[in-house]
Formats: structure tokens, sequence, C-alpha cells
């Protein structure tokens, strides 16, 4: 059974973890998968959305710790080290794609399972859905760049609270707080999604994945940093077919047909 499945709808790639059995828990071999398909997928022309989802009932239960959800000598502090920077990798992939990443999050996302789904750019949850920072529980830290992607969706206190309590944040409540743009019962999920990616996939795509880049680093930014940075990717923007198409299709007044270009 492939426990990674990579299916292409047209311009979308949607990606479905798929071992249910055990909540699509990952294993290090599933991470590297998904990393190495990630940036196969950043060079390809075809593809202009990604869409992550699970299996059944779960998004994703984290690192499968009873069964290869990293290396042999994880329990050391080099294989745990070196084991974790895979499934960095992995997140690093997916925020540096210059391509929109939507999650549709059908069920629990716990651990780093949680914090892969707050590593897509836009996520769209199951009225099921449940986000729960499971670390403190094993007593472990977050990972997968959970400190560094809940308190910037959130503020700090409330990312303190869900990481030192562990308790789960549903879907109703992180709709609430803007981690998720809706929810929407189990059934329509996916219809939903592919909805969003394919309108993203319509558009403009070499721009929204720039904008992508900057709004990933404005937190990072002084103001003089974000300007310079919005200068340069306007003048790459304004040098592609997108801008001649939409700028045309504005003074025919009609709409655009862009071909990500």
């Amino acid at each position: 059974m492939e426990e990674v499945i990579f299916e292409r709808k047209g311009p979308v790639e949607v990606i479905t973890l798929n071992r249910p059995d055990k909540l699509n828990a990952l294993t290090l071999g599933m991470v590297r998968e998904l990393d190495r398909r990630i940036r196969d997928l950043e060079v390809d022309d075809e593809v202009r959305a990604v869409v992550i989802t699970g299996k059944d009932k779960a998004f994703c239960g984290g690192a499968d710790l009873a069964g290869g959800g990293g290396r042999e000598d994880a329990a050391t502090p080099l294989g745990m080290r070196l084991s974790a920077q895979a499934y960095s990798r992995m997140i690093t992939a997916m925020c540096c794609m210059e391509k929109p990443v939507i999650g549709a999050i059908n069920g629990d996302a716990a651990g780093g399972g949680c914090n892969f789904a707050l590593a897509c750019d836009i996520l769209i949850a199951s009225e099921t859905a449940r986000f729960i920072q499971i670390f403190v529980r094993r007593g472990l830290v977050a990972d997968c760049g959970g400190s560094f992607f809940l308190p910037r969706m959130i503020g700090l206190t409330r990312a303190k609270e869900l990481m030192f309590t562990g308790e789960p944040l549903v879907a109703e409540r992180a709709l609430e707080l803007g981690v998720v743009v809706r929810v929407v019962p189990p059934e329509k999920l996916m219809d939903e999604a592919m909805d969003l990616a394919g309108r993203l996939a319509a558009g403009p795509t070499r721009a929204i994945g720039m904008m992508k880049t900057m709004l990933n680093h404005s937190f990072e930014s002084d103001l003089e940093t974000a300007l310079d940075r919005e200068s340069s990717m306007q003048g790459i923007a304004v040098s592609t077919t997108d801008v001649v198409e939409g700028i045309t299709a504005f003074l025919q007044k009609r709409e655009p047909e862009f071909k990500g270009k």
C-alpha cells in the first residue's frame, strides 16, 4: 500500500497521507518522499497549486513513535537531531515553494501533524477537525515549525496555552482564531479545497508565489526591507506574460486568462 498518494488533477496536485489505520502518522520514509515530491513540484510548471489531506478520519497523527517515525537511533541526541532535520527540510520545502498549498484538514492534526498542517498556506477544516499540540503529553517540545507558525497565527499567549496544555483546538474555535479560513461538513471538504485550489491555479500563479514569499518574511522585516522586497518582486512580476494578459484583459473589459508564466 502506498503510504502517500500523489494525484494530478489538472493543474492541481493532490497529496493524501495514506496510513488510516495509524491515523496517517508519518514515518521517516514518508517524510523523505514528501520532501522529494514537494521539491519536484516546485519546478513543475504544469502544477500551479497543491492540496494536502489525510485518508479517512484523521489528517495526521504526527510522527509514528512506534513505527518508524524517526531513525533507528532516534532515542539518542544525534539520532533525534537528524530525524528532526528530515522533517524540517520537508516543512522548509513547503514554505519556500512559490505555489499555494491548501490544507484540507479532515480530522485530527496532532503533534508534528498539527504543525505540518500549519505549514500550509491556507487551511480549510472539516467540522470534525482538531488541532492538537500534543508534544507536552509526551514530554517533548514542539517541532515541524510549530513555535514559528502558531504564535504568528493566534498570538503568543494563546500559542503558549495550547502548547503548554496540549488541549485540542476544535475546528470552530480554529476558525474564530483565524487558523482556518472556513469550516465545512466532512462530505464537502475536498470539494471546497479543490474549488479554492482551482481558483488559485487559474490565477497569476507566479505573482501569487512571490506574494507568498513576501508574506512569509513579513514578520521578520522592517518597513524599509519589506518595501525593498516588494520593489524587487514587482520588477520580476512585470516581466511575466500574465501581467500583459492582466492589463490587456482590463483594457478589453474581459476576464483574464492567466497561464502562470
